[in-house]
Formats: structure tokens, C-alpha cells, sequence
């Protein structure tokens, strides 16, 4: 790469190529772009992407003002030499063999404290920086783990979880935006049966499939089963995903009334703790049991 005093505006980086050299994500570059306008590529005349020296230059500096705890917003607005004068003022910190326990350590502190700023800022640029994937499997649904686990233990009340609860809700809903699904992806459909109220299961599942490609549409919690038909009939879903919290009698009843309801061209895939107990039920209904995110992941990914 060219020295600092003559950097290349030659573009000729790949987006594949941008994510090496920067320790970014594809999706955080893209984001970044289109959200913040941190760098403006060139295009191929077949209308590819393609990032110069000086892109990469910029992209590099913006990450360390963002791991020095700056909000990309702010960052992205920068000069060059704004940027240099920014990294250059910040306190040299020790780097954390964990980069997703550091961040779910400050977010639970700020939590503790019911301080709104630290909390949102948090979630911020842990979106900023991480995927989707990593998001969801390693930052979100961990801290909610937490909280849950905290509040069990009477370390936090119930103004801690939904003080928590009610930013990742508006971070999710930020975020379904960055990542539009085309014309001809398949659908699915997110819900969870009468009785079951617990909604982050099922809406980090949907965000995780609209960072595939899906379309993912989200109904919410406690959905009747006629409702649960009638959307799946009205959107045609490939696929429809349900989400079990604690299941519990007549639960069995109610998946084989919804299976009855909706084609038999639409499959159907269960997931939550209340799911692990219906194994055989599932298996023999030919439904796919979804294990944990991580599973969920890979099957998204098919």
C-alpha cells in the first residue's frame, strides 16, 4: 500500500478484499457506506464496488475511533485529519482477549446503573462493528441470558429488565432496515402460539434470517392459530418459524391444529427450551427442531 503521504484514490479493492485489510465485516462496511457515508467507492462499469487505498486508510482509522469507544455517526463525519487528531487523543487501552464479553460486561453495567447513554452507545458499536450473526449469537442473546439470570437472583428488578429489554427491542427494529430483502426472496414467517409470551426468541431468529436474504415477517407473540394460518396463506411462506418458552399441556394440540391450517407446501420449524421436550412429537410430525441460534444459523445459511 502507498505511504501515508500519497495514498492511492486508485480504485481497485474488491468488497471480500476490504474486509481483510480492515478486520471489518461486509456487513459493517456496507452499513457504514450506506448509513454513515463513511467511504464512497467507485463502480466497474458492471456496476461492482471497488475501494481504493486511501478507502481502506479511512475505513482502518474509523475502526480504531470506534473501538476507542467514538460512535461511528460521529466518526464518519471527520476529515482525515480530524480522524488522526481523534485517535491520537485517545487513551491507549488494553485489548480484550474477548471482544463480545467486553462489550456484554459494559452493557450489563450500564444496565446495573440504569444508565440509558452508556447502554445505547454499547449496543450501537457492537452493531457497528460486529455481523448480524455475531450479534445475535454472541452479544444479544447472551445479555438477555444475563439479565433474565440476574433477575432470577434478585440482582436486578424488573425495571433493569425491561430498561434492557426495551433498548435491544429498538436496536433490532433499527436494524431490520440495513438489511432489505430482494424481490424474489422466500418468506418466513415468525411466531410464537397463544400462551407463549416470550418475544425475543423469536424476533432475534427473524433478524438472523433477514441478514440471510429472507424475508422475514414478524408477527409477534401469542398469535391465535387461525391468525398463524391466515398470515402464513396471505404471505405464502416458504417457511414457517415457531418459538416454544415453556410449552406445557395441550401445547401438542395446538402445533397440530396450526399444521392442519396452513399448505402442506410450507414447512415448519420449532425452536425454544419449550421445543427440546417435544423431540419426538416434532420428529414424527416431519417439522425441523431448531436447536439453538447456531443451529438456526446454518440452516438459514442452506
Amino acid at each position: 500500500m502507498a505511504s501515508d503521504d500519497a495514498v492511492s484514490v486508485t480504485p481497485k479493492y474488491l468488497i471480500g478484499r476490504v474486509t481483510k485489510l480492515t478486520g471489518l465485516s461486509i456487513d459493517v462496511v456496507r452499513v457504514w457506506e450506506r448509513r454513515y457515508g463513511a467511504v464512497r467507492p467507485a463502480r466497474s462499469d458492471g456496476g461492482t464496488r471497488l475501494y481504493s487505498d486511501a478507502d481502506i486508510r479511512r475505513l482502518r482509522r474509523l475502526r480504531q475511533a470506534v473501538d476507542g469507544g467514538h460512535s461511528i455517526s460521529q466518526a464518519a463525519r471527520l476529515s482525515e485529519s480530524e480522524l488522526d487528531e481523534l485517535i491520537a487523543d485517545a487513551q491507549p487501552s488494553i485489548e480484550a482477549p474477548d471482544p463480545y464479553r467486553a462489550v456484554r460486561e459494559r452493557f450489563i453495567e450500564a444496565v446495573r446503573i440504569l444508565d440509558v447513554v452508556s447502554a445505547d452507545q454499547e449496543l450501537a458499536r457492537a452493531a457497528a462493528l460486529f455481523t448480524a450473526r455475531e450479534l445475535v449469537k454472541r452479544i444479544i442473546a447472551p445479555i438477555l441470558d444475563e439479565v433474565r439470570e440476574r433477575g432470577a437472583q434478585r440482582e436486578f428488578g424488573i425495571a433493569h429488565e425491561r430498561f434492557a429489554s426495551g433498548l435491544v427491542r429498538s436496536m433490532l427494529g433499527s436494524l431490520f432496515r440495513v438489511y432489505p430483502h430482494t424481490e424474489n426472496a422466500d418468506t418466513m414467517l415468525f411466531a410464537t402460539p397463544a400462551g407463549e409470551r416470550d418475544e425475543f426468541g423469536i424476533l432475534l431468529a427473524a433478524f438472523l434470517a433477514t441478514s440471510h436474504g429472507w424475508r422475514a415477517v414478524y408477527l409477534g407473540t401469542e398469535i391465535p392459530t387461525a391468525e398463524i394460518a391466515l398470515a402464513v396463506r396471505t404471505v405464502n411462506a416458504r417457511v414457517l418459524v415457531l418459538s416454544l418458552a415453556k410449552g406445557g399441556i395441550g401445547i401438542t394440540e395446538e402445533l397440530a391444529a396450526i399444521s392442519r391450517q396452513i399448505p402442506f407446501s410450507t414447512r415448519i420449524w420449532i425452536g425454544g427450551a419449550g421445543a427440546a421436550e417435544l423431540g419426538e412429537f416434532i420428529a414424527r410430525s416431519n417439522w425441523i427442531l431448531v436447536r439453538d441460534f447456531d443451529d438456526l444459523d446454518e440452516r438459514l445459511g442452506r
